[in-house]
This record gives structure tokens, C-alpha cells and sequence, in this order.
């Protein structure tokens, strides 16, 4: 195990402490102040499904470490023993994001128990900070996941062969991640019935959830690149020869090594999961061997247009407008500054560029002018 790793995780529940350490119950209950059975259900299934497994793994691997250290996981949980936990990953090196999605994890799980803001993390938010600072300083800053852009999008496709089944979903995946600019967890979840095919030409991909638009009745993203298109109609008519082409299934499927689909998940409906999706993204970015390959994971998929809007010199304002999938401009400046640089170009503009550009180690030659202020 390395320092990094977490402890193995165990099954567990959330369960109420043994009776004997139950604190006395006040004489009297106000209904008002208590939770219908359908409520409590309806809070225990809340959020994102990817989220909640998210959660209940940390929770796991929390009540793993208080039962190897004769404590009680709760809920209740007392900020003591989140404060020691959040030491402990800290002592072992996990890395600072994994400190904080521990901590909130550990609330989330006591909020859907019925207890709102519980624990108190003021000490284990003290404990994560100095280690994000630390690990900073350290030079063990947090990576992000490298953008594929065009030119890594063309070198990953060349190595998914499309005359067999897998190469043919592999290339439908990584297109779809680049034009739809999808998370790993929405390919995953796509259906053949969220792709129109409005002409020969174009194909409309509606994303029925995302992450920032939970209330949305579906994204429209329209795609017309014509190498893309003739891989997602090969797939598709590949699915439609196997008497797989109903509305309602997965549009990625597992393939085994004999070229067979697999089933579908019964309890996502899904064809590949979102951790599958990742997994190959990095696996055909390491055969390709992209120039960043070590960095690369399905996120980069998405990625990919702002970094190339960037690199034809589009501002984040106007990258969000275009693409109207970001929040925010500060992800997109990211991206951009990306593209830029990729093309040899300086990310800063203006006034700033040209000053600092006329700064240089050898002194221009007779007749060459200097960037004008």
C-alpha cells in the first residue's frame, strides 16, 4: 500500500449506536420536528446516484478506521472523531482533495441520517487546509486532467481500429466526449434515443441530465463533423445488426475480447460505467502515446473545444457563448491559455503582451523593429 492509498474499504452501514448508548429521549416528540417515513426515504436515495456511491465509499472506509480504533462512526458523529480521521488521511499523504471530499462525505452521510449540519468540521477543515498548503508547497499541486484537443483527438482515433467492434465504441466515445463535450458520467449515460439524426449530415445529442442543470429537460448539442458521424452510424447500425438498437438501451456497451456486447446494468441501465469510460480514455491516450498521455482522463474529452476555441483566439466569454456548457469564465481561461500556448502563441494580451515581448535576451539586428506599446 502507498502513502497514498487509503485503507481498504469494508462494508458498513449507517446505523444507530447499541441501545445502552442511546442518550434519553425527551418525554415528548413534536411531530413537526420529525420526518415522514416517504421523507426520510426520499432524503436516505437524494442527490446523484454517482455521488451517493462516492459518498458511501468514504463513508466506509471511515467507519473501517473507527471500528479499527474501538471508536463509534455514529451517526452522530462527533467532530473529534472526523478531526482525528482527517489527521489520519493526512499522516498517510492522501492527497488534499481526498481530505476534504472525506469531510464531506462524513456530513452528508449524518444529514441523510437527519442530522444537519453534524458534525462540526471547523478543527477538520483546519487540518485539511494546513495539508493543501503543505502539499502545495511541496510542488505536489493538484492535477488537472490535460485537454484533448483536435490534434490528440486525431491520435487516439488512429489507434481504434475501426473494422472491429471495440475500436468502432471507442471511437464513438471519444468523439462524443470531444463535439458534446460530455463528462465521463453523462456518456455513460446516453441513449440511443437522445441522438436524432435530423439529416445525412447532422445529428442533435440531447443530454437528458448534467451535473450543473439537474432541472433541465435536455441539452441539445448538434454535431456535423463527417468522420465522427460515418463512426456513430456504423456503430449504431453494428448494434442494430445484434438486435440492440432500441431507443431505450445504452448507446456505449461493454465489449469482451471475443467481440461480443455485454449486458446491460440492471441497476443503472447503463452499458459501461462512468469509471469504465475513464479507463478507456486513458488506456487509448497511452497507446497513442499523446504527448501527455500520464495527464490525460475522460474530463480532457470535454475540454478539448474550449482549448481549441482558445488556440483560434476566442476570449472565455465568448468560448462560454459558443459553447454555453461553463458556469464560469475561470475554467474556460484555463482552457484557453492552454490552446494559446499549445500554439506557440502568448496567453496575456494587449498592452501587457506587446511591453513584455519587446524584452529580450539578444538585441534586435539593424533594421528590425520592436513590438509597438
Amino acid at each position: 500500500m502507498t502513502g497514498t492509498e487509503l485503507a481498504p474499504i469494508v462494508d458498513a452501514e449507517i446505523v444507530p449506536d447499541a441501545v445502552g448508548h442511546l442518550p434519553a429521549l425527551p418525554d415528548a416528540v413534536d411531530v413537526n420536528d420529525t420526518l415522514t417515513a416517504e421523507a426520510a426515504e426520499d432524503l436516505a436515495n437524494s442527490g446523484r446516484q454517482n455521488t451517493r456511491q462516492t459518498y458511501e465509499d468514504q463513508w466506509k472506509a471511515f467507519a473501517r478506521w473507527c471500528a479499527a480504533n474501538g471508536r463509534q462512526p455514529g451517526p452522530p458523529t462527533t467532530s473529534k472523531n472526523l478531526a482525528s480521521y482527517i489527521s489520519h488521511l493526512r499522516r498517510k499523504e492522501a492527497p488534499p482533495g481526498t481530505l476534504r471530499l472525506a469531510i464531506t462525505a462524513v456530513r452528508h452521510m449524518n444529514a441523510r441520517a437527519g442530522l444537519e449540519d453534524t458534525p462540526d468540521a471547523g478543527a477538520a477543515v483546519n487540518i485539511y487546509q494546513d495539508h493543501r498548503y503543505a502539499w502545495a508547497a511541496a510542488g505536489k499541486g493538484q492535477r488537472s486532467s490535460a485537454p484533448v484537443d483536435l490534434e490528440r483527438l486525431r491520435q487516439m482515433r488512429a489507434v481504434c481500429p475501426p473494422d472491429t467492434l471495440v475500436g468502432l465504441r471507442d471511437r464513438v466515445l471519444l468523439g462524443a466526449g470531444y463535439f458534446v463535450r460530455g463528462r465521463a458520467s453523462e456518456l455513460a449515460a446516453f441513449r440511443l434515443g437522445d441522438i436524432e439524426w435530423v439529416s445525412a449530415t447532422l445529428a442533435v445529442f440531447t443530454k437528458r441530465v448534467s451535473k450543473n442543470d439537474k432541472n433541465s429537460e435536455g441539452k441539445e448539442y448538434e454535431v456535423d463533423d463527417p468522420d465522427f458521424l460515418a463512426d456513430l452510424r456504423a456503430w449504431t447500425d453494428a448494434l442494430a445488426e445484434r438486435g440492440q438498437a432500441a431507443r431505450n438501451l445504452p448507446l456505449l456497451r461493454n465489449v469482451d475480447m471475443w467481440g461480443n456486447l455485454g449486458p446491460v446494468s440492471t441497476k443503472t441501465g447503463q452499458g459501461v460505467s462512468r469509471q469504465a469510460v475513464n479507463n478507456i480514455v486513458k488506456a487509448r491516450a497511452a497507446e497513442a502515446k499523446v504527448d501527455v498521455a500520464e495527464a490525460v482522463t475522460a474530463h480532457g474529452l470535454r475540454a478539448g473545444v474550449p482549448t481549441d476555441l482558445g488556440a483560434k483566439g476566442f476570449s472565455a466569454a465568448e468560448i462560454r457563448d459558443v459553447t454555453g456548457d461553463w458556469q464560469s469564465d475561470e475554467m474556460v481561461e484555463r482552457y484557453r491559455k492552454v490552446g494559446l500556448r499549445r500554439a506557440g502563441k502568448r496567453a496575456d494580451s494587449g498592452r501587457r503582451a506587446a511591453a513584455l515581448s519587446m524584452l529580450r535576451v539578444t538585441e534586435p539586428t539593424e533594421g528590425t523593429s520592436e513590438p509597438s506599446v
